[in-house]
């Protein structure tokens, strides 16, 4: 891209600095011949307008507050061979939701800047992949009287979540424990996206939390459903049908509802569902 300022070093061209309002930066792999190496201090930051960095595999490293205030930034897509990202490098980017990264290196220090929902997904040299939900949360400063001493009080499981990850890596046991937190204090979206991103994606998941997973879906079957149909979310709805999570009543509700949203491939998969489950029946919906 044109308006974007580079400096050059002997270790390669740094990104210093942004002309203009870009809406979606493109960093290319060279400038002037040599490799770009670094994400320079404050090199975005403040551009509000920004939606999208596409970075090369040539960046090893992100500087302070890199895109500070980059508000409208929506995903970030960062390499495996970035090796520093510094302080507030993402710091108020609040329409950061989806970070895709390669590993799980540098994953508590990108984390610490987000106190939003932030949908984390992890890809392995091995070709599996592990998608993380980490929910919102709030804390603030009570004081007792006496004796004058302030403590945290924290909202949302989200806090917990993070509780669960180092710099390199995630504790994955101690992140489907957190999820009974998850289901007393989140909102049910919320929970469902935590189990159905589990459950899709079983990265050094154990059978009995896969169980338990599948009971709270099994438990909230007929809202789950709704949801999915209304999301028209086929890979959801079926993960429900190959579990065989809906009775037939559940079943009919929810061919009712996908005729209406007018979501034939669901209305399809779920009458050869219930046919294969339940035998044939007389009522038939219009596709």
């Amino acid at each position: 891209m044109k308006n974007l300022i580079f400096e050059h070093t002997e270790h390669g061209a740094v990104l210093t600095g942004v002309n203009g309002a870009p809406v979606h930066a493109i960093v290319p792999d060279t400038d002037s011949g040599q490799p770009v190496c670094a994400i320079g201090r404050y090199a975005f930051a403040q551009h509000r307008q920004l939606k999208s960095v596409t970075l090369p595999d040539s960046v090893s490293a992100i500087g302070d507050h890199a895109f500070y205030n980059c508000r409208n930034l929506e995903q970030l897509t960062l390499h495996h061979g970035i090796e520093s990202i510094g302080d507030g490098a993402f710091k108020n980017c609040e329409a950061l939701r989806r970070i895709t990264m390669q590993g799980m290196q540098h994953i508590k220090h990108i984390l610490s800047d987000f106190l939003h929902e932030i949908t984390l997904t992890m890809t392995f040299e091995d070709g599996q992949t592990a998608v993380l939900l980490f929910p919102d949360y709030d804390y603030e400063y009570l004081e007792n009287v006496p004796p004058r001493e302030f403590r945290s009080v924290t909202y949302g499981s989200g806090f917990f979540y993070r509780m669960c990850i180092s710099n390199t890596s995630v504790d994955f046991e101690q992140y489907d424990n957190t999820f009974e937190r998850a289901v007393r204090e989140d909102a049910p979206a919320i929970v469902q996206a935590i189990a159905f991103f589990r459950l899709l994606y079983p990265y050094r998941l154990s059978p009995a939390h896969h169980a338990i997973y599948l009971k709270y879906l099994a438990g909230h079957i007929q809202e789950v459903t709704e949801a999915v149909i209304r999301q028209r979310d086929m890979t959801r709805l079926e993960l429900l049908v190959a579990h065989e999570l809906m009775d037939s009543d559940t079943l009919s509700g929810a061919i009712a509802l996908a005729a209406e949203q007018d979501f034939p491939e669901a209305v399809s998969l779920l009458m050869d569902h219930r046919l294969a489950r339940f035998g044939s029946r007389r009522k038939r919906f219009a596709l």
